[in-house]
């Protein structure tokens, strides 16, 4: 543990955010806010924990299990979509906190957007899985579970997370191939990506796609007026939760735009503070892009990056337990994979 947090102290700017986040929580009296900046702290210790004894066959190992289990959670799906299982009640947590979503597979991620940007993410490491195997067995596995995944992102019915896919798949190939095969491959998963998108139950919720836009709209635009509120320094994280009331705006545990609600909860200056944070891992990935076999690898990585910043546009789903643990999972592996020669191909 005393090694741990001898690490952890080598990344002082990540620690003074986690405890501005914690003070000014403090000083907003927003208790979800102190949670889940505690949160925060606990997912460093594990991580850098986990970073410690991160091998290429491990890392390898991990990621495995990730996809194999995101087969297990499309079967769960497909059992909620059809109403064979009933879904978790969340009323423990707070009245508040239960919706119902019609037919709408959440799985055990309580909103099916998070679920739904979870299969993304399975998506993208079965790319990866496909492009740096040999092993005829995991290729084909890979392949079951994009499908899986592509239908249960189809039983979520969430429509921020088809274009985010897209993307991320988009990226990805031009990241790995940069060849004349890398832009048919990539119509060929727009066209299948469109296809999904106006498939089944979700082709119909297209047809209210103006109605939510004007909800998520209103919910910008009372984040908004609440960041105006406090611009500099913020409430914490979930300050939208926490502070609707004070402008009578309706109740919503985050302002639906990553954009908004990073503003919104930590002000400028934690916002900025973000921004430091961030630059050594853009310059890993700017020194991976100089190397070409490691052009998998950094495809995987921007790929999640790219997911988050358009499912991030209408959604907040990165600041759950069960989706910023898969996301970091991978993202965690930077360091282990900037400083390798080459990429790992079993």
């Amino acid at each position: 543990m005393k090694g741990i947090l001898k690490r952890l102290s080598q990344h002082p700017v990540l620690l003074f955010f986690i405890a501005y986040s914690t003070a000014i929580s403090l000083l907003a009296q927003n208790v979800m806010g102190v949670v889940a900046s505690v949160a925060m702290f606990l997912f460093a210790i594990f991580f850098y924990y986990y970073q410690s004894q991160l091998t290429p066959k491990f890392f390898r190992l991990t990621i495995e299990g990730v996809l194999a289990s995101s087969v297990l959670a499309a079967v769960f799906a497909a059992l909620e979509h059809f109403q064979i299982v009933k879904k978790f009640d969340y009323t423990f947590l707070s009245p508040r906190m239960q919706v119902w979503h019609q037919n709408r597979a959440e799985v055990a991620f309580f909103n099916p957007n998070y679920y739904g940007i979870i299969c993304c993410f399975c998506i993208m490491i079965g790319f990866y899985l496909i492009s740096t195997t040999k092993l005829r067995w995991l290729r084909i596995f890979s392949m079951i579970a994009i499908f899986a995944n592509l239908f249960g992102l189809n039983f979520t019915q969430n429509r921020t997370a088809f274009p985010a896919i897209i993307f991320g798949a988009i990226i990805y190939l031009f990241t790995t191939i940069k060849n004349w095969r890398a832009f048919w491959l990539s119509i060929g998963v727009f066209g299948v990506g469109l296809a999904f998108l106006f498939s089944s139950d979700l082709g119909v919720r297209m047809g209210t796609l103006d109605s939510s836009m004007e909800e998520r709209v209103s919910i910008w635009n009372a984040g908004m007026a609440l960041f105006k509120q406090n611009p500099f320094w913020g409430e914490g994280p979930l300050t939208y939760m926490h502070s609707f009331p004070r402008i009578g705006a309706p109740y919503h545990e985050h302002a639906h735009s990553i954009y908004i609600d990073t503003i919104l909860s930590y002000g400028v200056v934690g916002t900025v503070l973000l921004g430091i944070a961030s630059a050594t891992p853009v310059r890993m990935l700017i020194d991976m892009s100089q190397v070409p076999s490691k052009r998998p690898i950094l495809g995987l990585y921007l790929s999640f990056l790219t997911v988050v910043a358009v499912h991030g546009i209408f959604d907040l789903a990165l600041f759950w337990l069960q989706s910023s643990f898969i996301f970091l999972l991978v993202m965690c592996s930077l360091p282990l994979k900037h400083s390798m020669i080459d990429e790992l191909v079993d």
